[in-house]
C-alpha cells in the first residue's frame, strides 16, 4: 500500500557541539528519478536509511550494495556514495534519519566492523526505535534540543552496539582475514602478502572483498588497529616506554611509530599519554560486553 511522504527538519537555538537529529522522513519511492549522489551535495550530515519494503541500491567507493527489507545503510554526506531506486525495482519504502557530523566517528567504527550496510533483525528493536522517533517528531513531541540529542544518542549507541556484536551465521575467508589481523597485529613482519597467504586467497581478491565487507582496506584497518591498541597501552601501562609500546603494536622503528601516531591522532604518543594521566585511577571500559 502506497504511503504518503512526510519529512521533518529541526532548527536549533543551541550552539552546543552535541550529536543531534537534523531531519527525518518516511517515504514511498516509485520514481526512478530518485537518486542522491552525495559527491555533489552541499549538506553536511550523516544518514541512516532503513528499508521497510521494496529494494534500493547504494554505491560506496565503486562498490554496489542491494538494500533489501530490514537493511539499513549509514553514510556521511558529502562523500563517495550514491543511493537510488535501481531500474529493476518498482518501489522502495524507506525511513531515514539525518544527524549532525558528531556521529561520524561511530560511522567509521561500524564501517571497520560491518561496512556501510547493517541488517536489523526484529529482535534488535532498532527499526521500532527509529519509527518511534519519527512518530514522536510527527506529533511534535521532540520540543527541546536536549530531547533531540537524547533520542539521537540513544539510537546511535544502540545501533553501534548491535553492529559491533551481531555475528554472522557463516564465517567467510574475509572474516578469517580480519580475525588473523586482529590476533597478529603486533607482528612486525605482518603484511598483506602474509595475510592473503594465510587465508588462501590472492591479495587483490582479499583487498577488494575486505573493503566491500568492512568499508576499509585491510592495510588501513591494520594501521588503525595498531594505533587503537597503542592508545590503550599508553593510557593503561605507565611502566612501558614509548619504544616498548611501539614494539608491542608492531613498529620496530620508534620514530616511524611517532609519525604514524601523530598523523592519526594529531599529537605525539608522549603528549597523548600526558593528557591521559590527570586521574589517580583509570578504569578500562570495553566497547561491548566481553563474551565468556
Amino acid at each position: 500500500m502506497k504511503q504518503s511522504n512526510h519529512s521533518i527538519g529541526f532548527s536549533f537555538s543551541s550552539d552546543l557541539p552535541l550529536l543531534a537529529l537534523v531531519g527525518l522522513g518516511h517515504h514511498y519511492i516509485d520514481s526512478h528519478d530518485y537518486s542522491w549522489n552525495s559527491r555533489n551535495r552541499n549538506q553536511s550530515l550523516c544518514l541512516i536509511q532503513y528499508c521497510i519494503e521494496g529494494e534500493g541500491a547504494l554505491e560506496v567507493d565503486g562498490i554496489l550494495y542491494s538494500i533489501l527489507p530490514g537493511d539499513a545503510f549509514i553514510i556521511d554526506i558529502p562523500g563517495e556514495n550514491h543511493y537510488y531506486l535501481p531500474p529493476h525495482s518498482s518501489y522502495w519504502e524507506i525511513l531515514y534519519l539525518e544527524f549532525s557530523k558528531e556521529c561520524l566517528p561511530l560511522i567509521r567504527k561500524i564501517y571497520r566492523v560491518k561496512g556501510p550496510v547493517v541488517h536489523l533483525t526484529k529482535e534488535s528493536g532498532l527499526a521500532d526505535q527509529m519509527m518511534s522517533i519519527y512518530e514522536r517528531a510527527v506529533r511534535n513531541e521532540i520540543k527541546t534540543f536536549f530531547e533531540n540529542t537524547k533520542a539521537a544518542y540513544n539510537l546511535w549507541m544502540d545501533f553501534t552496539v548491535y553492529a559491533l556484536t551481531c555475528s554472522e551465521d557463516e564465517i567467510s575467508k574475509i572474516d578469517h582475514v580480519k580475525a588473523y589481523i586482529d590476533q597478529n597485529y603486533y607482528m612486525e613482519d605482518l603484511n598483506l602478502d602474509l595475510v592473503a597467504e594465510h587465508a588462501g586467497i590472492s591479495k587483490y581478491y582479499m583487498c577488494k572483498e575486505f573493503h566491500k565487507k568492512y568499508g576499509i582496506t585491510p592495510g588501513k584497518y591494520l594501521k588503525e588497529l595498531r594505533i587503537s591498541q597503542a592508545c590503550r597501552l599508553l593510557t593503561t601501562n605507565s611502566d612501558h616506554t614509548i619504544q616498548d609500546i611501539a614494539r608491542m603494536v608492531g613498529y620496530s622503528n620508534n620514530n616511524y611509530f611517532g609519525k604514524v601516531f601523530k598523523a592519526s591522532k594529531g599529537i605525539t604518543p608522549d603528549k597523548f599519554r600526558k593528557q591521559s594521566t590527570q586521574y589517580d585511577f583509570v578504569r578500562v571500559v570495553y566497547e561491548t560486553p566481553k563474551r565468556i
